[in-house]
């Protein structure tokens, strides 16, 4: 699912509404009811992505502005964090999960359409599902890589980070995620690049990360360059406690 296109993505929705509607044979008709509209919206919502995508594979122009695109993404991650919430309160953690991972087709399709991400909440419950699952260090990259994007795309406001207070806010953990999946992945040019970038995103948190680091390397059982290149950045912190 880490590659997965819109299209993909469409087929994995439906297998797994399929199970949803099997659910909701128990539920009260109203209840029922109101769940499989908003299915039906992001089905709906989920053809015109389709199509914007066919209009671009076909040198043909949609003439939506970059904010008429964003507002299409952010509608899509609205109404799969409501679908998901439904299976969570069904006790299906399995479905509420892929949902979630559906959220990374979405960031996808939002950067190729040169859109903006309002909505990191879902987006990173789905980079931290895989950065907890993934082992293999190939897909860690691909992992870095894709959160790379969601960086790259996030609405400048939530870059600012003006919720510095609060420890589970997105921007933060999201960032946090990046440097651990850049810190498994054991690539030493990957890690650099993607510390360089926490130092500018989190700086007060990232000197923390870097400390605590170190301390995982013998806990982990790390090599030796993966080491080398976290204790560099964890000699950058003074003895003030700024990144220098």
């Amino acid at each position: 699912m880490l590659e997965m296109d819109i299209k993909s993505m469409n087929q994995a929705f439906e297998s797994v509404v399929q199970t949803l509607t099997l659910s909701l044979q128990a539920s009260s008709a109203a209840q029922s009811e109101q769940v499989s509209k908003v299915v039906e919206a992001l089905r709906q919502n989920i053809q015109i992505m389709l199509r914007l995508d066919s209009d671009v594979e076909n040198n043909k122009t949609h003439g939506l502005t970059a904010e008429e695109v964003s507002e299409i993404a952010d509608h899509a991650l609205t109404l799969l964090e409501e679908v998901a919430a439904n299976f969570a309160s069904r006790g299906m953690q399995d479905e509420m999960m892929s949902l979630h991972q559906m959220s990374l087709p979405v960031v996808s399709w939002l950067r190729r359409h040169s859109g903006t991400l309002k909505k990191l909440d879902i987006v990173v419950n789905a980079i931290a599902s895989y950065a907890n699952t993934i082992r293999d260090t190939q897909q860690l990259e691909v992992l870095s890589a894709l959160i790379e994007k969601v960086v790259e795309i996030t609405e400048a406001s939530i870059k600012q980070d003006l919720e510095a207070s609060n420890p589970m806010r997105p921007w933060r953990v999201l960032n946090l995620n990046w440097g651990i999946v850049a810190t498994r992945s054991h690539n030493a040019e990957l890690m650099e690049k993607v510390f360089e970038q926490l130092i500018k995103n989190i700086p007060a948190d990232a000197q923390q990360f870097f400390i605590e680091g170190v301390q995982q390397m013998d806990i982990v059982g790390y090599p030796d360059h993966v080491r080398t290149v976290m204790e560099k950045y964890a000699g950058r912190v003074g003895s003030n406690s700024v990144l220098h």
